[in-house]
């Protein structure tokens, strides 16, 4: 489990709701002292250890996922309001001020400090370069330090790899976190299935990163390991996603190298996110198919044009 998130508290405000004492669900699967620790969010438990924990509970995984979620949405709730108040009135300099703000408390959570730099970002607000290099020098140097990515340092990292460079991480450190993604992403069970959703976005990113940073061969041999990864496991949710975006990772690294095999791979992708379109009639996934045949169009040096 992640320590740097409110799983401990949220545990145990879902243990206290149905009646159980903190002996009883610690049982023999840990002492108590242990998971008070942990329900003060001070300690991390092995998610094998957690799942026993919520067995003593009489929970599920995939329900605890629900109202873990749902906890985090009641108290996130207030300050995307506001910020959704200041943003459809168009008052940048709020939505600042309110950052700042959030940025001050002693007890700011990665979580949330990855919100702000993505709340700035979009606003484009050039003066206040300052105060989002600084957010984003801290998020980095949380992520950094950490032995193995919890839930929080994924969606972080996730957002950073697609607004950094070179100069910001190695090569070294890219591909490590692309090795334990691949470690990770496993459909054995509830937990596992639902981390490895977010273990398969930041894939996608990572391998993004290399790409447009011009390590085409790491990049290549990376992208077909994540694609025998995704078809051997088809129970994954968002495989078919997933492999197809890598496909289409794949087919810039050798576009950008022109290589015509990435105008068949790019045939390939755009043929998939068309099919789709059409069969979900959803703007968002015409939106990305437009932004991704842009993206292909402008890498592509080959004279081949595309066929879907």
């Amino acid at each position: 489990m992640d320590k740097k998130n409110k799983h401990g508290s949220i545990f145990k405000k879902l243990r206290e709701e149905r009646g159980y004492k903190s002996k009883d669900v610690a049982g023999d699967v840990i002492s108590t002292r242990t998971l008070t620790r942990f329900e003060a969010d001070e300690t991390s438990l092995p998610i094998a250890t957690f799942e026993k924990l919520l067995e003593n509970c009489g929970v599920l995984p995939i329900d605890y996922l629900a109202y873990y979620n749902n906890s985090i949405e009641v108290e996130n709730a207030e300050f995307f309001k506001r910020i959704q108040n200041y943003l459809d009135s168009g008052y940048s300099t709020k939505i600042i001020n309110e950052c700042k703000k959030e940025l001050k408390k002693k007890d700011i959570d990665i979580t949330r400090r990855i919100d702000i730099l993505s709340i700035i970002l979009n606003i484009d607000v050039e003066k206040e370069s300052k105060l989002c290099s600084e957010n984003k020098r801290i998020i980095m140097e949380i992520i950094q330090t950490v032995n193995k990515l919890g839930w929080n340092e994924l969606s972080a990292l996730s957002t950073l790899t697609i607004i950094t460079s070179r100069k910001d991480f190695t090569v070294e450190y890219i591909d490590r976190i692309i090795e334990e993604c691949i470690h990770n992403i496993s459909t054995k069970n509830y937990l596992s299935n639902y981390i490895s959703i977010k273990y398969g976005e930041l894939l996608g990113t990572l391998l993004a990163f290399l790409s447009r940073n011009g390590y085409y061969s790491l990049a290549e041999k990376r992208c077909n390991e994540a694609l025998n990864l995704f078809k051997n496991n088809p129970i994954l949710s968002c495989s078919d996603k997933y492999y197809f975006d890598v496909t289409g990772i794949l087919a810039m690294i050798y576009l950008r190298q022109n290589k015509k095999e990435g105008v068949e791979l790019a045939n390939r992708v755009l043929n998939y996110y068309n099919m789709m379109v059409e069969i979900t009639d959803d703007p968002f996934s015409k939106e990305t198919m437009d932004l991704g045949y842009k993206a292909l169009c402008k890498v592509n040096k080959t004279g081949i044009d595309f066929e879907f």
